[in-house]
C-alpha cells in the first residue's frame, strides 16, 4: 500500500528532494503514516523522515534544505511496526552504506532476521523492510546489482523496491516480485523517474516502461539497464505518456471527495462514451479481445473482488442471472484465493478493483488462471497489474480518484458492470426490444444523478439531524442490500462511526435486538418488487423506538407514515437504482463526516491502493 517514488536529475534543474517532495504528494493516498527521502551527498548518504503526513516532511525539508542530484523516497502505510520515526522509510543497514524503500511484505522476515542478528547485525526498526537493506549490505562486496539479486533471492513474500549505495552516487537500483513500478524517462531533459503509479508522473512528459517480476533495473544518469534474475541483460520497450497538461486540483471544492461526487454524471457517460451504438440496440466493447463465441458459451460467472468493489459485483451478480441466465458468484478476493477454485472451459471470472493493484484480487485472478479459467479485469487505471494479468480489460475511463474512499469508481463500476450484463444477455437471447429498453435507460442515468446532487441540501439537513448518533443501520432489499453495504461503508469510512449494512429481511434474526431509541436505521427503498416487505422490516423497527430516516421514490409516499424522515429520490428502474441511491449515501456520509471534522480525503488507517494481502 506504500508508495515509492524516485528521482535522477541529468540535464533538468530541479532538486531532486522537491521532485520527490511533489512525487509523494499525488502518492500519498496509498499511505500517510509516515514519509521519508534519502540521497547521497559527498559520498554519505542523508535523509529526511516524518511520521504523518507529506506536508510534515516537507516541514522538515524546508527548515534544513539540501540540493541532491539524486533521491528515493516513500510514504508509508504501516504494516510491520508502530507509526514512528524509526520505522519510516527509507531504511538502512547499520553501517549506513545503504538506504532502501520497499512496497510489499517480506514474509519470512523473522527468519532472516534472526540469521542476521547471529551475524552481529544490530536493527533498529520494527519492520520486514529493514532485513531487505541489511541483507544488501551483508552480501555487498562491491557490486551492488549481484548484492541486489542474491538478497532478493532469499526473499519470499511480494515487493517493489528503490535503494542507493553510497558506493554508487549516481544509481538506483529497482526491482520487483508481484508489485507495480514503472519508470519513466524525460525526452526533453534525460531526468529519470520511478513510481509506484503513474498517477504520480502528472504534470510531465515521459517514455516509461513497467518492471515485470523478478526483474532489475539499474537507473543512472548515463543509461537504465534492466536485467532478469539470472542476470541477463533485457531490452525493455517505452511508451509515451504525456501528462504535462494534466493537474490534479480541488476545482473549489472542500475536499476532493465532494469534487469527486459531483463529477459522476460526467465520469458515467465517459464510461458508455463508445459503447452504446447510434439507436441504443447494442452494447459495444471494441476492446474486449475474449470473443462473442466464448461469452455465448459461458454457464458460470465467479466475481472476484474486494471493498466497493465487492458491493458493485454484488449488484452485477443480480443483473448477469436476470438478464443472461448465467449462474453467478461474487467472492471477496481474499477468501477465493484459497478456496478451491472449481471452474470449467465455460467458466468466466470477472475481477473488479479499482486501481487494479489490489493484492488480493490479483493473487485470486492468478488462482484462476492456474485453474484454466479465462479473466476479465474492470479497473480505472490502464496497464495496472490486474490488467496486465488478465485474458481481457475493460477500463472504467472515470479518471483519477484521489480520495481514500471511492465515489465515482464505484458508480462506474456499476453502469460498465450493467452495460456488460446487458450484452451478455444480448448473446444470450435477450429479446432486441428489451435490450434496447435496458439501454435506453441507462443513456438516462447521468441525468438521475444530476438530480439527486440537486437534492444536497436537504441531504445535508438529514445528515445534520442525524451526525450526532454513534451507531447505524442501514438496510435494504435485493439491489438495495448491497446500496445499503456501500453506503454504511461510505460511513465508517469518513465519519469513523458505527455503521452496518443487512438485508431488511434479516433484521429480526438478531440484529433488531440492537434497535432502540438511540440507534437509527437508514433505509433503501428504491426497489419496487421488495417494497412492501421492506416497509414491513421498517414497521418493526418502528414499534422498538427505532428512528428512520428512508430514502425512497416519490411513489413510496406510505413511507411517511412510518419514516421519522424521508428524502425522495427520483424515479429509477430497480435494476439501475443503486447507483443514484449509493449518490445520495455518500452526500449523507459526507456531511457528517464533515460535521465531525475528520479528515475526509485520507481518513484515519485507511490507504487507497491495497497492495498488501
Amino acid at each position: 500500500m506504500c508508495g515509492i517514488y524516485g528521482h535522477i536529475k541529468k540535464n533538468g534543474e530541479e532538486n531532486s528532494v522537491l521532485v520527490c517532495l511533489e512525487g509523494l504528494r499525488q502518492l500519498e493516498y496509498r499511505g500517510y503514516d509516515s514519509a521519508g527521502i534519502a540521497g547521497i551527498v559527498a559520498g554519505n548518504i542523508v535523509s529526511y523522515k516524518a511520521v504523518g503526513k507529506v506536508s510534515h516532511l516537507d516541514a522538515i525539508v524546508q527548515a534544513s534544505p539540501r540540493e541532491l542530484d539524486i533521491a528515493i523516497a516513500h510514504t508509508r502505510w504501516a504494516t510491520h511496526g508502530g507509526v514512528t520515526t524509526e520505522n519510516a522509510h527509507p531504511h538502512f543497514d547499520q553501517n549506513l552504506n545503504v538506504a532502501l524503500v520497499h512496497n510489499g511484505i517480506v514474509e519470512n522476515y523473522l527468519t532472516l532476521r534472526t540469521f542476521l542478528e547471529k551475524k552481529g547485525i544490530q536493527f533498529s526498526s520494527d519492520t520486514d523492510t529493514e532485513v531487505i537493506t541489511q541483507l544488501i549490505a551483508y552480501y555487498y562486496q562491491g557490486d551492488f546489482v549481484k548484492s541486489v539479486r542474491k538478497a532478493l533471492s532469499y526473499i519470499e513474500g511480494s515487493f517493489a523496491i528503490a535503494c542507493i549505495h553510497k558506493d554508487y552516487p549516481d544509481t538506483i537500483l529497482a526491482a520487483v516480485h508481484a508489485r507495480p513500478l514503472i519508470i519513466g524517462i524525460c525526452h526533453k531533459t534525460g531526468d529519470v523517474f520511478l513510481s509506484s503509479d503513474t498517477n504520480a508522473f502528472m504534470g510531465r512528459s515521459l517514455d516509461i516502461f513497467y518492471l515485470h517480476d523478478d526483474e532489475i533495473a539499474a537507473i543512472s544518469r548515463e543509461r537504465t539497464e534492466v536485467y532478469n534474475k539470472k542476470g541477463r541483460k533485457l531490452t525493455k520497450i517505452t511508451e509515451r505518456m504525456a501528462l504535462e497538461n494534466q493537474k490534479i486540483s480541488k476545482e473549489g471544492f472542500d475536499h476532493f471527495l465532494l469534487k469527486e461526487i459531483y463529477e459522476q454524471p460526467t465520469t458515467i457517460r465517459r464510461t458508455l462514451t463508445g459503447r452504446l451504438d447510434s439507436n441504443k440496440e447494442l452494447p459495444i466493447f471494441e476492446e474486449l479481445t475474449v470473443t462473442d463465441d466464448f461469452l455465448k458459451g459461458i454457464s458460470q460467472i465467479k466475481i472476484l473482488a474486494c471493498g466497493s468493489s465487492y458491493h458493485a459485483g454484488y449488484i452485477a451478480k443480480h443483473l448477469f442471472e436476470a438478464y443472461a441466465k448465467i449462474l453467478t458468484h461474487v467472492e471477496i478476493a481474499s477468501e477465493a484465493r484459497y478456496t478451491d477454485f472449481i471452474t470449467t472451459k465455460e467458466t468466466l471470472v470477472i475481477a473488479i478493483s479499482q486501481s487494479g493493484e489490489t493484492a488480493d484480487t490479483i493473487a485470486a485472478v492468478q488462482n484462476a488462471k492456474r485453474n484454466g479459467a479465462t479473466t476479465i479485469s474492470i479497473c480505472n487505471v490502464e496497464r495496472s497489474s490486474l490488467s496486465r494479468e488478465s485474458d481481457s480489460t475493460l477500463l472504467l475511463h472515470a479518471g483519477p480518484e484521489i480520495s481514500v474512499c471511492s465515489t465515482k469508481a464505484f458508480t462506474s463500476q456499476l453502469t460498465l458492470l450493467s452495460l456488460f450484463a446487458i450484452k451478455l444477455g444480448y448473446l444470450k437471447g435477450l429479446a432486441k426490444n428489451k435490450v434496447k429498453e435496458l439501454l435506453s435507460e441507462l443513456a438516462l442515468l447521468p441525468s438521475a444523478i444530476e438530480k439527486v446532487l440537486r437534492l444536497e441540501s436537504q441531504i445535508q439537513s438529514n445528515s445534520e439531524k442525524y451526525a450526532g448518533y454513534s451507531d447505524f443501520f442501514f438496510i435494504g432489499r435485493k439491489h438495495m442490500f448491497a446500496t445499503a453495504l456501500e453506503s454504511s461503508l461510505k460511513l465508517k469510512e469518513i465519519s469513523y462511526l458505527n455503521a452496518n449494512g443487512y438485508p431488511a429481511g434479516e433484521m429480526k434474526h438478531g440484529h433488531i435486538a440492537l434497535i432502540s431509541k438511540n440507534f437509527p436505521t437508514v433505509a433503501f427503498c428504491g426497489n419496487s418488487e421488495t417494497l412492501d416487505k421492506l416497509l414491513s422490516n421498517l414497521m418493526e423497527i418502528k414499534a422498538r423506538g427505532g428512528p428512520i430516516l428512508a430514502f425512497a421514490p416519490l411513489s413510496a409516499q406510505e413511507i411517511e407514515t412510518i419514516a421519522d424522515d424521508t428524502l425522495y429520490l427520483p424515479e429509477t428502474p430497480d435494476w439501475l437504482a443503486p447507483i443514484p441511491y449509493a449518490v445520495a449515501g455518500q452526500l449523507f456520509a459526507y456531511h457528517i463526516a464533515k460535521i465531525h471534522g475528520t479528515d475526509i480525503d485520507q481518513p484515519r488507517n485507511l490507504a487507497k491502493s491495497v497492495t498488501v494481502e
